[in-house]
C-alpha cells in the first residue's frame, strides 16, 4: 500500500491535464501503472532536484608535481587532468556530460553494472543540468 496517489494507465491517460495539474500545482508526486508489474513515477523537476541535492559530485583537487592539476572525482571513477584548474575544470564538465550521455544511452548495461548501478542519481543530477555552467557549479568549481 502507498500514500501516494496511484492510477492505471489508462485512467492516468483519461485525466492527464488533472493529473499533471495535482502533480505540480498541488506538489502531489504520482505512481502510474500498467500491468501488474510496471511503475512509473511522476514528480515535479524541483522536487526531483531536491531529492538528488544530497548526491554531491565535488571533485578533489590535486596539484601534482610537474604543477598541472588533477581533479578526483572518486564517486563516479572520473579523472581529469590539465595544465590549469579552468582547463581542467572544462575536461571535467565534458567528461560528465558524456557520461551521463553515455549512461542514458545504455542504461541496462550500466543500471546491471554493479559498480555502476549506484551512478544513477549522479547521472540523473547531471542530466538535469541545462548547461555547462550549472554543471560548473554543482561541482563547486
Amino acid at each position: 500500500m502507498t500514500m501516494l496517489t496511484e492510477l492505471q494507465f489508462t485512467d492516468a491517460r483519461k485525466q492527464f491535464s488533472a493529473l499533471y495539474d495535482s502533480v505540480f500545482n498541488s506538489f502531489n508526486p504520482a505512481i502510474i501503472k500498467r500491468k501488474n508489474t510496471e511503475e512509473v513515477a511522476l514528480l515535479r523537476v524541483d522536487l526531483l532536484q531536491m531529492i538528488l541535492e544530497d548526491y554531491k559530485l565535488i571533485p578533489e583537487v590535486l596539484q601534482e608535481d610537474d604543477g598541472s592539476i588533477t581533479l578526483a572525482l572518486d564517486v563516479l571513477e572520473i579523472y581529469v587532468n590539465n595544465s590549469t584548474l579552468e582547463l581542467a575544470t572544462k575536461d571535467l564538465v565534458e567528461d560528465l556530460k558524456e557520461y551521463a550521455q553515455d549512461y542514458s544511452n545504455r542504461p541496462q548495461l550500466f543500471l546491471h553494472a554493479p559498480n555502476r548501478a549506484h551512478h544513477f542519481p549522479y547521472v540523473l543530477r547531471i542530466m538535469l543540468c541545462e548547461n555547462d555552467d550549472e554543471i560548473r557549479t554543482m561541482i563547486g568549481l
